[in-house]
């Protein structure tokens, strides 16, 4: 069973040249964060868990990170899929005040009309010892805020990215799985700051490239898109599946098999996806530019291509509930 299904086929007409908003209009902004526990609303800024919880001294669990606009969560249900998945490979089993409280999140969030970050984390509860506890409730943590700052010029410029020191594992039991153990990735974000790069691109064991450190990984090179495969240790990313989709209406294959690093002298346009930072144009990797130096024209088309997507959706989801 896939973690996340793409967008119906009818909602990306609009990469294939009917009409659809340009973009979304902008939300209100959030005034303050909200926050539920365990299914029950909280003060973000207080102490809600306890010392014991294994999210905090194990990283054991998973989380999704969404966007919201005007209050409206896109691909909400794909997030909430692929939750569900990574909770039972790791042998969580999900709440039953977990669907009340993603809806009263939604309810007070739509209600905002706030452009906004939702992250959804989930625990396996507390306990000590390494062992997986039985009979242990999971913690989960509702979160909304505001949108981190995304640079205006992004579009035009685009970031600058490296070749992380670490590898992503694609043997491991928890590649693929969204879990809350971080550390090689702030690590790596922290190396490639460090350097003066905006982000790191991974490589799996094998030396294939694999991803970046909150994103997945596309290359255009003589008019053929790539990117690499589940098999390579991958998070299947909602925003990756989207992005598929809308290749595909555009009648543009893309190749999923094991990249070399090298492909990346070759590559005329490189961009990553996320759910937040949307389509992000990578316009330099180490010393050297790619392609000319600038977002590639493809790149332009897929962006436009996935804010008209969200602002259709997101309409539609407004006018069945005004």
């Amino acid at each position: 069973m896939p973690p996340a299904q793409p967008m119906p086929h009818h909602a990306l007409a609009g990469a294939s040249g009917s009409a659809v908003p340009e973009h979304p209009p902008a939300g209100a902004t959030l005034e303050r964060a909200m926050c539920w526990v365990n299914g029950l609303r909280a003060n973000p800024d207080a102490p809600a868990l306890s010392v014991s919880d294994r999210g905090f001294t194990l990283a054991d669990g998973c989380f999704e990170t969404m966007r919201a606009y005007r209050g409206v969560i896109f691909c909400l249900d794909a997030h909430m899929a692929r939750l569900s998945v990574t909770a039972a490979r790791l042998g969580i089993p999900v709440p039953p005040h977990h669907e009340q409280t993603v809806a009263a999140a939604t309810r007070e969030l739509r209600a905002a009309r706030a452009d906004a970050s939702v992250r959804l984390t989930m625990s396996r509860g507390t306990g000590a010892g390494v062992a997986a506890p039985s009979g242990v409730v999971p913690t989960t943590v509702l979160l909304i805020g505001r949108l981190p700052a995304v640079p205006a010029t992004l579009a035009t410029t685009g970031i600058t990215a490296r070749i992380a020191s670490g590898r992503r594992n694609e043997y491991a039991p928890s590649a693929g799985l969204k879990t809350l153990s971080y550390t090689d990735t702030v690590l790596a974000l922290t190396e490639a700051r460090d350097h003066g790069a905006d982000d790191a691109l991974f490589l799996d064991t094998a030396g294939h490239l694999c991803e970046g450190t909150s994103s997945n990984l596309f290359l255009v090179a003589g008019g053929i898109v790539r990117t690499p495969p589940r098999s390579c240790g991958i998070l299947p990313g909602i925003t990756r599946q989207t992005v598929l989709g809308i290749l595909e209406s555009m009648g543009i294959a893309a190749d999923e098999a094991p990249i070399p690093p090298g492909e990346l002298d070759a590559a005329d346009e490189v961009f990553l996806t996320s759910s937040v930072r949307e389509i992000a144009p990578v316009t330099r990797i180490g010393e050297r530019r790619v392609g000319s130096g600038r977002p590639g024209p493809l790149t332009g088309r897929v962006r436009a291509a996935y804010r008209g997507l969200v602002a259709s959706a997101i309409a539609d989801e407004l006018d069945g509930t005004a």
